[in-house]
């Protein structure tokens, strides 16, 4: 099921967002720039509003080369993303995307992750993943430190029909970070 933010109402937009981004979930990243699927993981990730809807995801610089990660780069680029949520069968792709990777490099083709397109403003989401943001540009909060937060708009929300309830109830159970560990929160949210 496709859900279009622009037809939903303030109120519906809230219960979408507060059933799919819980409790803080890995943002996992799909952009794409000449050709190339960018995929991966950042744990700095929140909802930040229901009107408009919109999402934050802090992004450090390289830490070698204090530069931006090809993600925040791609995102700046072509003004959109695709934001996975991945539950606990896509763990360990979640944790090989972590992996810095040339540019050139697709993280998907690399580990083997299987994209599907569907939409076709906004770069392939995760096949496997049950659920999916399709995310438009904002803008960036600049920080004194490597970090650089990115506020994002919701566009439209993907959700496995297995994971909608007879009464429009988002079920989902996102892998979460917790310290140094992950987990996968499974929790009946309405």
């Amino acid at each position: 099921m496709i859900l279009n933010f622009s037809t939903l109402s303030e109120s519906k937009k809230y219960s979408v967002m507060s059933n799919t981004i819980f409790p803080r979930p890995i943002a996992w990243i799909t952009t794409e720039d000449d050709g190339v699927v960018n995929l991966a993981p950042f744990s700095y990730f929140s909802p930040l509003s229901s009107q408009p809807p919109l999402v934050i995801v802090s992004i450090a610089k390289k830490e070698d080369t204090q530069e931006f990660k090809d993600t925040f780069a791609n995102i700046l680029k072509n003004r959109v993303c695709t934001i996975n949520l991945a539950h606990k069968e896509l763990l360990q792709d979640l944790i090989n995307t972590s992996e810095d990777l040339p540019k050139e490099v697709s993280e998907c083709e690399k580990f083997g992750i299987k994209t599907k397109s569907i939409l076709d403003d906004f770069p392939p989401m995760v096949a496997d993943a049950k659920c999916a943001l399709f995310c438009e540009f904002v803008k960036t909060v600049e920080l004194s430190n490597r970090y650089e937060p990115l506020i994002l708009e919701i566009k439209y929300v993907y959700v496995d029909d297995k994971n909608i309830d007879e009464k429009n109830h988002i079920h989902l159970e996102n892998i979460g970070r917790v310290g140094m560990e992950f987990l996968v929160d499974a929790a009946r949210v309405h």
